[in-house]
């Protein structure tokens, strides 16, 4: 049979972070609670429902099987009679006398005629009295005062009302308190004898009073209104100080009369007024029963009357709902109580009758809980005990008074006149229900009761939206509640039972846990919540609680259960981690929370007996019960944040500090429950020995189980469920031990002030503190890291205070000695010598100091904060330290050079391994690169400005370790000569990588070491990196006159594919290659050498035309899609002539790019020639078409002057005659001047003698164009300004030439007068003969 050992393994850490799951769990099962309206069977508000019939609903233990007949819900904790004091005043009453409770102060109160007496109930001590009245008291409460009005040592205010005048009196304490936590009763007691305010109460009898927790104070009185006591600390323009407000009929109330205050309802006294104050919504009831409601605004400081339901309207709805159910039932209400948010989210008052029925209301819709009262709907009626068809328990009668919070109900019921029955009503004892299902018990009362409330702590109304959890979830941290009953005969204290008290009870009734009451006990709660509640005993460490510690103990271990084994035919996985699997409840609980073992079971697959059968594990309730109770002590911290901003005014402005976010007292609490656990399962640890015999014969198996298990077989396997069980509860108790070692130094930082320790952290760090719940803190590797950096805080703050380290750091050995190693210990010594060497001024000892630092430093074992520790030596300038560390570092983390073998394979992604060291190394690595980064900006020269002295007087004094740059400069060579002696290849692969980075390429050529040039190399295969690389390497070459690699280098970036090198960079590095290659063909000619700086010519001649291409394309609308697209693939490639013309120059018609393609390849197409200079000029021409025709000319010549100019030498290429021919004709279209195109000719390079030639064949052509223009003079107008021209310019013409030229000009003129003289005789041809005449004159005389 395989062991669970056998299993895959896993990390401490993993192990660790299973355990945090488990109690993860245990934490969503106690939040997995049901909100009232859906235990009461409500779904909406306007479904209502009842409850009470069912046997269910009010359980009866001994029926069921559970035999506790004496469980009960509430204790008689004492009884305290009245001051002898206040008796003998009995017998003075002429008029009327009341008693009341005021339990925030701890206090009981009488008023006999119009005196007023209060006392401390617990003890009848501290009687004090206030006789300043001269009328009979009516009512009396005690109101918190308003902010910013009154001395801070007025902490209450006590608010008496008499038919004549309504009166605030101050009240203080000899002892005041300064924390909610504190006992506000624990001094004596003073009224100030001089009332704070006073106002008539216009004949109104105040019935009740109720203040809220901002001050405000509301009357209730028996004209059926609602009153509003409003206060300030001075008079305004129409209000005074101190003034009575009527929100039953107008605000305007106080400044009419009061026999002119009209009110048009019945007279109907207000009898009682409850507030919600997490709602801010004010319930008053009447003394006929009505129920009215009012908003007092989202800010709890504004009224409005939202509804008034009277009281045949509530028993109508209630009798619709319950049947069968006398309407006697319904009537009359005796108490009304506003349930808060922490109770329930949908319900949100619930009324008592005389007959002990509740009636529940709601005052919004189901779902809209954010919105304001806008309703009061009767949403259940729950009946009280003695309903049901087959109980015998007696119904409560005649109840007078209620009290009702957080689930538990007390009624005191008539039984006579000398005596009450406390009826006490609570779902404690059935937690996570889906139906509210609740004990009850009574207990007789000796007088009638006067008052009764419950004993609050004065803890503050924290407002929440979700209701608080069963108290079976807070019992181990919270006190018992306590209620207070008041009679003539003295005050009754009463302490409501959790089951921790219950059981407590029952083991001490029973002189120990073998009992059948006991055994019943786990029953009634499942095993693994009694399991918990027994631990809350057992781990006590109450000297008197001993012997019930001891017997809770033995009933953990009696019926906790043992682990079981399941087998199951669904397929598990194999990686042995914990999966889900339900066991069947015990008991009564068969629907609440989960099991013995639910949650998180190991499971076998190697110990199936068949292919697809899986083994499970569900652990035991003592398991499952260790893991709820640490789950419950952890609860408030758990998942919440362990820090809070602190804001602080300071000179700076406001400072946010880190502060703790778990209180000394809590914090001391929960470090205690935890202690006390671990403590337990340490000394208890026997109980993974193996199940008794009794046990044995007791643990169910699965039927799923194949084949026949013997009993031998059957002792095997619940072994192996005791050894799985044995591995987690191991794992829990390491997690315990953790959480118990987290906080010790919690404690001990916040003992140091916290927030000064934060301070010091960085500030990334800070803010993962910050976002950092008591989880991560505890059981992730960041938390674990956060601990280390905030000892080595601590450890700093002793060191900067030049204090031993050796106490502290013997403390934190203590506290948590897996936070504080031993090699932390040799790290804190390391940085005490280092601080020591900070301040000694003799260098010899300084450097024996440092190195005995490193040296101590490298004996670490454990991975060291290595940013920090060279922080440290930078600080003390010892630079040559932190190189030894990190490479010394770099090889112990790596001690197989796996990380190089990942780096010359290639860095492959599923080297996982090899990727690990590599990046581990690399993080050492960068230590040495950040600090040459430092130095190198240190050693930087910065010119000299004037600074502006940050405070007012003489200048301050020059930092002693601030380094000068040349002091930096010679650092920074130190490191670099030591970087640069290793043998350590991958950290010469970081140190280039650096100077790359940091572009000091410059730097990085002056390298001379073997590993510099396959590091190029290497760096050129990457594409990301490719081009620098590349052109490192090309300048390496260079630099090391390797002439003929530069080259074929330039030439791969010239080549490359992409658009990381543009087409200007491209030609810039064939400029460069041919440049190499010339220089390489200096010192080798060889012929390949010849025919390589052949081709690169080639590629710079195409590439010439390629960019000319590009610039052509750059022209043309930049919105065509096209045109983007060319312009980027001519950039990223070097492309031949072919493609070029076809896909660029041809496919966009770029005359002008086909025509230097043509030219370039030498191919001769006489017509193709024609027809490109063609539409070279008609592009133009029409480019310029909105121009006049003088700027027209001039736009013509400055574009054709260059490309003219460009071929005049390549008769091929240049077709003067078709040029000319063209333009003049194209001239003539247009009107342009006669003159421009020979001009043109004539600049580009034409001799005239040429152009002369060319003109008189134009001319003899007798072109039809020129009749069809009707323009037949037009060449011969053009032949004479050039002709004129010549004269004019005789310099163009060669003195050599000048004789033949004009003979040859006079025989064309005479030719042109024969001509003229045929043609029609016109005014314009009369005019040209003439000029031909003069010219003719003019060439005689040339």
């Amino acid at each position: 049979m395989s062991s669970f050992m056998g299993t895959p393994q896993f990390s401490h850490q993993d192990w660790l972070e299973n355990a945090a799951r488990q109690v993860d769990k245990q934490l969503q099962d106690d939040r997995s609670y049901q909100e009232l309206s859906d235990q009461l069977k409500v779904p909406v508000h306007n479904q209502p429902s009842l409850s009470g019939l069912n046997e269910l609903d009010y359980p009866s233990l001994p029926e069921a099987g559970i035999s506790i007949e004496n469980l009960c819900e509430i204790s008689n904790v004492k009884r305290v009679p009245l001051p002898p004091e206040l008796v003998e005043q009995f017998e003075r009453m002429q008029c009327n006398c009341m008693m009341g409770l005021f339990p925030t102060i701890e206090r009981a109160w009488l008023t006999i005629d119009s005196d007023i007496f209060v006392w401390r109930y617990e003890d009848g001590t501290d009687l004090a009295y206030f006789d300043g009245l001269n009328e009979t008291i009516l009512s009396a409460a005690l109101v918190k005062p308003k902010q910013g009005i009154f001395q801070p040592h007025i902490q209450y205010l006590l608010c008496l009302a008499t038919p004549v005048d309504i009166v605030l009196l101050g009240v203080s304490f000899s002892k005041p308190y300064h924390d909610v936590t504190a006992d506000s009763g624990s001094g004596e007691m003073h009224l100030l004898p001089e009332p704070l305010f006073s106002i008539p109460t216009d004949n109104t009898y105040i019935v009740s009073i109720k203040g809220a927790p901002n001050g405000r104070i509301f009357m209730a009185g028996k004209d059926g209104c609602l009153y509003e006591l409003a206060y300030q600390a001075d008079d305004g323009w129409f209000s005074r100080k101190c003034r009575k407000i009527n929100h039953s009929t107008s605000t305007l109330s106080f400044l009419v009369p009061s026999f002119l205050n009209f009110s048009f309802s019945e007279d109907d006294p207000l009898l009682q007024l409850s507030l919600d104050d997490s709602r801010n919504i004010l319930y008053a009831c009447t003394e006929k029963g009505t129920i009215q409601v009012y908003d007092l605004g989202q800010d709890g400081k504004s009224m409005g009357r939202v509804a008034s339901i009277p009281l045949n309207n509530v028993v109508h709805s209630a009798s619709l709902i319950a049947r069968t159910v006398e309407r006697s039932n319904f009537k009359p209400i005796v108490h009304i109580s506003a349930l808060t948010k922490s109770e329930s989210t949908n319900i949100h008052l619930v009324a008592v009758t005389k007959t002990g029925v509740r009636l529940y209301f709601t005052t919004n819709p189901f779902g809209n809980n954010k919105g304001r009262p806008s309703m009061l709907t009767l949403v259940h009626v729950r009946l009280p005990p003695g309903f049901s068809a087959s109980t015998v328990v007696h119904k409560p009668q005649n109840v007078h008074m209620a009290y009702h919070k957080k689930g538990t109900l007390l009624l005191v019921a008539s039984q006579s006149e000398d005596s009450d029955l406390l009826w006490t009503i609570s779902n404690d004892s059935f937690p996570f229900q889906g139906q509210l299902m609740e004990a009850h018990s009574t207990i007789p009362i000796d007088g009638r009761t006067w008052a009764m409330c419950e004993v609050t702590s004065g803890e503050t109304n924290v407002t929440v939206d979700k209701p608080d959890p069963p108290s079976v979830v807070t019992q181990h941290s919270e006190t018992p509640r306590q209620f207070v009953l008041l009679s003539a005969q003295g005050s009754h204290i009463f302490s409501k039972m959790r089951p921790v008290d219950q059981l407590r009870q029952l083991l001490i009734d029973c002189q120990g846990p073998d009992a059948e009451e006991v055994k019943a006990f786990f029953r009634l709660h499942k095993i693994e919540q009694a399991c918990s509640t027994c631990l809350i005993l057992a781990c006590s460490r109450i000297a008197a609680d001993q012997q019930v510690a001891t017997w809770a103990t033995m009933a953990f271990f009696m019926y906790g259960g043992e682990p079981q084994l399941h087998f199951t035919g669904t397929p598990m996985g194999t990686d042995g981690r914990m999966m889900p699997s339900n066991l069947g409840a015990m008991g009564l609980h068969q629907t609440s929370t989960p099991a013995p073992g639910m949650g998180h079971p190991y499971f076998h697959p190697a110990m199936t007996p068949g292919p697809n059968i899986t083994q499970e594990i569900a652990f035991s309730g003592k398991h499952n019960g260790i893991c709820l109770y640490l789950a419950r002590i952890l609860r408030s911290i758990w998942e919440n944040n362990v820090t809070m901003d602190y804001p602080c005014q300071s000179s700076q402005g406001v400072t946010n500090y880190l502060t703790s976010r778990i209180n000394g007292d809590d914090l001391n609490q929960i470090l205690e429950n935890v202690r006390g656990l671990s403590d337990f399962v340490e000394f208890n640890s026997r109980f993974d020995t193996g199940p008794s015999e009794g046990m044995m014969s007791q643990v169910p198996f699965s039927p799923h189980m194949m084949g026949h298990i013997d009993e031998q077989g059957r002792k095997k396997l619940q072994a192996e469920a005791q050894k799985m069980e044995k591995v987690s509860l191991q794992h829990i108790h390491d997690l315990i031990r953790r959480v118990e070692e987290v906080l010790g130094l919690w404690r001990i930082l916040v003992d140091h002030q916290l927030h000064i320790i934060v301070s010091t952290l960085s500030k990334d760090q800070q803010n993962l503190l910050r976002n950092m719940s008591f989880k991560q803190l505890s059981t992730h590797a960041t938390g674990k890291e956060m601990c280390g950096a905030l000892i080595t805080c601590l450890i700093n703050r002793y060191l900067d205070d030049n204090a031993t380290i050796d106490a502290i750091s013997s403390r934190l050995r203590e506290v948590c000695p897996s936070l504080y190693s031993s090699d932390d210990a040799t790290c804190s010594k390391a940085n005490e010598l280092l601080q020591a060497a900070k301040i000694n001024k003799n260098q010899n000892e300084k450097m024996t100091q440092l190195n005995e630092a490193l040296k101590l430093y490298k004996e670490v074992s454990q991975p060291l904060q290595l940013p920090v520790v060279c922080t440290q030596f930078a600080l003390v300038h010892y630079y040559t330290g932190i190189v030894d560390l990190c490479l010394t570092l770099a090889k112990k983390r790596d001690p197989q050079n796996l990380a190089l073998h990942f780096y010359r394979s290639g860095e492959p992604q599923e080297d996982i391994q090899g990727m690990t060291a590599y990046m581990t190394r690399m993080e050492c690595y960068n230590c040495i690169t950040d600090t040459l980064a430092y130095l190198l900006s240190a050693s930087v020269s910065h010119p000299h400005a004037p600074s502006v002295p940050k405070s007012p007087g003489p200048p301050p004094q020059p930092d002693p370790n601030r380094m000068t740059t040349h002091d930096a400069e010679k650092h920074k060579e130190e490191v670099f000569r030591m970087s640069l002696k290793s043998d350590d290849e991958l950290f010469h692969v970081a140190l280039y990588d650096w100077f790359f980075n940091a572009n000091l390429t410059e730097k990085l050529l002056e390298v001379q070491t073997p590993f510099i040039e396959p590091y190029l190399k290497r760096k050129a295969t990457c594409s990301s990196e490719a081009i620098g690389a590349l052109d490192m390497l090309w300048k390496y070459y260079e630099k090391c006159r390797n002439f003929s690699a530069a080259a074929r280098i330039l030439s791969r970036l010239a080549e490359r594919l992409g658009t990381d090198v543009n087409l200007q960079q491209r030609i810039e590095y064939l400029s460069r290659a041919i440049m190499c290659a010339k220089s390489s063909s200096t010192r080798t000619s060889s012929a390949v050498e010849g025919e390589f700086l052949h081709e690169l010519e080639e590629k710079m001649e195409v590439a010439r035309l390629q960019l000319q291409v590009q610039r052509a394309l750059s022209k043309l609308p930049s919105n065509i899609l096209d045109v983007q697209y060319a312009l980027t693939s001519l950039d990223s490639e070097l492309m031949d002539l072919t493609r070029l013309y076809e896909d660029f120059a041809d496919r966009f018609d770029l005359s002008e790019c086909k025509l230097a393609i043509v030219h370039c390849a030498g191919l001769y197409d006489g017509a193709l020639i024609e027809n490109l200079w063609q539409n070279i000029i008609d592009k133009e021409i029409e480019a310029t078409t909105n121009m006049n025709p003088s700027l027209r000319t001039t736009n013509l010549q400055n574009k054709l002057l260059p490309i003219g100019r460009l071929y005049i030498k390549s008769d091929r290429y240049f077709p003067i005659a078709f040029l000319v021919k063209h333009l003049e004709q194209r001239s003539c279209d247009l009107d342009l001047n006669t003159r421009w195109v020979f001009l043109l000719m004539l600049d580009i390079g034409v001799p005239p003698s040429k152009l002369l030639e060319i003109y008189d064949r134009l001319f003899k052509s007798r072109d039809p164009y020129w009749q069809q223009v009707q323009k037949p003079l037009r060449l011969l107008e053009v032949l004479h300004d050039l002709l004129s021209h010549i004269c004019e310019n005789r310099a163009i013409i060669p003195a050599y030439e000048r004789r033949s030229f004009t003979t040859m000009c006079l025989d064309f003129v005479s030719n042109y007068l024969v001509e003229l003289q045929t043609m029609r005789s016109t005014p314009q041809q009369a005019a040209v003969v003439s000029h031909f005449k003069r010219l003719q004159a003019q060439l005689e005389r040339f």
